[in-house]
């Protein structure tokens, strides 16, 4: 009986279709492990059987290109794979790799080898040199777990799709300009680090604000990119919306629109019937919303239906789908889970609150509290009525609100320049900053090393160095424990970092994360006034 038994468990371990992980039906695992193999990530063998092997190597390779592995493993992730994995063969260098691939066919529960194919691999260690665009799946972004830099047709290119999302009138709400912006003062230096970052990596704007002046303002060398650019050039907010979202919040509460950041979210119908009724805002500011089962976390997707929240409908379309929000409920005991949907919930909510003085309420918040310079763009989702120039007023019953906006750099600057004085003169926006600080969350998650030596590809970022998360702002950043310092951090490479006991600003635009130095154009100069 003993041995039987033992032979059943031989049997049952050396099973090519032990399953390791829930794998959709609709997945093609052969061409996923074909590609996982080209690239070096060793999956075993081309069977088509997902086993410990093929999901080593699929954690191994989402963890290079930063993309969380929870245990499903859908079309949505092979199509990551396939699309990553093509592009990093097709963007290869002279330097080669030689990886064994071992293809199989099965015959009944037994595995036979079929043929062996010797692959050579070509990986980038090296900037192209060419002038020909490399296009993406995404229209509009470059995608910041690629393992190689593209070149500056590429990054021109994509700064200028983005930059002119702002022009979709079906897309955005126009904020129009103060006629008397706030003026910075200048006493300007140079460095030998920013000129090496403006002409090698993807950075496009850089500034830095120390204790009433701008120190460091840089832009591109004028021959480096088709795109000329300047102080009146668009740069997208990407995830630093939702922090600027949070601000706004904080406003309205200031206004009396809401009556704290624990007021309920209530009294709102659109929400009626899903998770985020009747929750207090500050467990949606601090990303505890518990809506980890509903939208994939690090990701703007649903996870029963794969729908992307920005582009494809208002969030009245995924209130009336049982494969989105209809009927669900929040998970118990939430931890700080990241996510893109739950920070349009609270732009739309405000949006809600504020009602039809909404565009009063944001225009006077951008043109008198701000001072802004040049028009500011907010993100919104299409909706079918008017589709060409929608009104407020249908924006707010279908739930159209984005949390992104498009702004110019010295404006994105005002915005910046606006938290720290609130925070430091103690207004009622500044006690809202303090609150939520007060309350931030732990990420619940380690940081990289500054100087990046523990990634296996690229260089880190601030939202990669801090710790906890303060109501949409990101905070206690490693290296500066003790500071009062809020980080706004969003995809591309778009950082800014406050500090408010040191009345110290960096803000940068950049159009892929990962292929310049955070370290030494943020992070020194917060914490020493200087790159050293």
């Amino acid at each position: 009986m003993n041995k039987q038994l033992s032979i059943i468990t031989i049997l049952t371990l050396l099973m090519p279709h032990a399953s390791y992980a829930k794998v959709d039906k609709d997945v093609n695992v052969a061409k996923v492990q074909a590609m996982l193999a080209e690239l070096c990530y060793k999956p075993g063998i081309v069977d088509g059987a997902w086993g410990k092997k093929t999901e080593t190597a699929v954690k191994a390779f989402f963890a290079k290109h930063y993309r969380k592995y929870d245990g499903n493993f859908d079309v949505s992730d092979a199509n990551f794979i396939l699309s990553a994995g093509a592009s990093a063969k097709a963007f290869g260098s002279a330097s080669v790799k030689k990886c064994l691939v071992v293809y199989s066919t099965r015959i009944g529960d037994s595995l036979k080898n079929a043929k062996i194919k010797q692959i050579t691999q070509k990986v980038a260690n090296k900037k192209k040199k060419s002038n020909k665009i490399h296009y993406f799946d995404n229209k509009y972004e470059i995608p910041d777990g690629i393992n190689w830099q593209p070149n500056d047709a590429t990054l021109s290119h994509y700064y200028t799709q983005t930059a002119n999302i702002r022009h979709r009138r079906d897309q955005t709400f126009r904020v129009n300009p103060t006629r008397e912006p706030f003026i910075f003062k200048k006493a300007l230096e140079s460095h030998k680090v920013i000129d090496r970052e403006m002409s090698e990596g993807t950075i496009f704007s850089y500034l830095y604000y120390d204790d009433g002046v701008v120190v460091y303002d840089a832009l591109p060398p004028k021959n480096r990119f088709k795109t000329k650019l300047n102080n009146s050039s668009y740069f997208p907010s990407h995830s630093m919306g939702k922090s600027i979202t949070s601000y706004l919040t904080g406003h309205a509460i200031c206004q009396g629109y809401i009556k704290s950041v624990d007021a309920p979210i209530e009294d709102w119908p659109l929400m009626e019937n899903t998770l985020y009724y009747g929750q207090p805002l500050i467990n949606l500011l601090n990303m505890q919303a518990g809506d980890t089962h509903i939208i994939k976390k690090l990701d703007g997707r649903f996870i029963k239906s794969g729908r992307a929240i920005h582009g494809n409908g208002p969030l009245s379309m995924a209130v009336r789908n049982p494969k989105e929000l209809k009927d669900t409920k929040p998970q118990k005991n939430a931890q700080y889970a990241y996510s893109n949907l739950t920070t349009d919930i609270i732009f739309n909510y405000m949006m809600y609150r504020v009602g039809n003085e909404f565009s009063s309420f944001i225009s006077n918040f951008y043109k008198e509290k701000i001072k802004i310079e040049h028009p500011v763009y907010l993100w919104m989702n299409p909706i079918n009525t008017n589709r060409d120039n929608p009104s407020i007023y249908n924006r707010i019953k279908e739930g159209a609100g984005q949390y992104g906006i498009t702004a110019t750099r010295y404006d994105f600057l005002r915005i910046a320049k606006a938290i720290m004085d609130d925070w430091q003169n103690d207004t009622c926006e500044g006690q809202y900053l303090k609150e939520i600080y007060k309350r931030r969350v732990s990420k619940n998650k380690t940081q990289d090393r500054w100087d990046s030596t523990d990634r296996r590809v690229g260089k880190t970022n601030f939202g990669r160095q801090t710790k906890s998360y303060a109501g949409q702002f990101h905070s206690d950043v490693v290296g500066l424990s003790g500071r009062n310092i809020l980080v706004l951090n969003g995809a591309n490479g778009q950082q800014i970092v406050i500090d408010m006991d040191n009345s110290r600003i960096v803000v940068i635009g950049a159009v892929k994360a990962h292929d310049y130095d955070s370290y030494k154009l943020g992070y020194e100069p917060i914490k020493f006034g200087r790159i050293r």
